[in-house]
């Protein structure tokens, strides 16, 4: 059987309708919805793990800026001049999107069509919310402030 995203987008309307969930267009413009290439039965499943899949590859993101063992030469600069505020929203970020992937984890065992739109309704909730606060991150990460202060070199020998 061949995957046809617009009879899924169709099922997912349906259900959308039912449980009061956001439309397919409005999540797909946040999650790439439209990356769903499989038949499913359980279509709110389908959705809520594309969404998360989003949610995770932000934590990891997240994280390496709180811990930057090894984290790739492209972010030092942003991780060396990191303030104190900075620090604060990322730890709040990741608590927040922390606390949305254990919620998500049960349903991983049951599946359950109300939990699920829940699950749905909650993530797209807690991402608008937050959009405004990762795109300042997100546009500092990209271009970090020098902070005016240059650091001296030395050789301490």
């Amino acid at each position: 059987m061949v995957f046809e995203l617009h009879k899924f987008k169709e099922a997912y309307d349906a259900l959308a309708k039912q449980q009061e969930l956001p439309s397919f267009v409005a999540l797909n413009t946040d999650f790439e919805l439209d990356k769903i290439n499989q038949e499913s039965l359980t279509v709110l499943r389908a959705v809520r793990k594309t969404m998360m899949e989003k949610v995770f590859n932000l934590l990891n993101f997240l994280e390496m800026l709180l811990n930057p063992v090894n984290a790739p030469r492209t972010y030092l600069p942003f991780i060396k001049a990191m303030t104190g505020d900075e620090k604060k929203t990322i730890d709040s970020l990741f608590s927040t999107f922390g606390t949305l992937t254990l919620r998500a984890l049960p349903l991983e065992i049951a599946y359950s069509e109300k939990r699920e739109a829940s699950m749905i309704k909650d993530i797209a909730k807690t991402w608008s919310d937050a959009k405004p606060e990762l795109a300042k991150l997100i546009e500092r990460v990209a271009a970090p402030a020098d902070n005016g202060a240059k650091k001296e070199r030395s050789y301490y020998g």
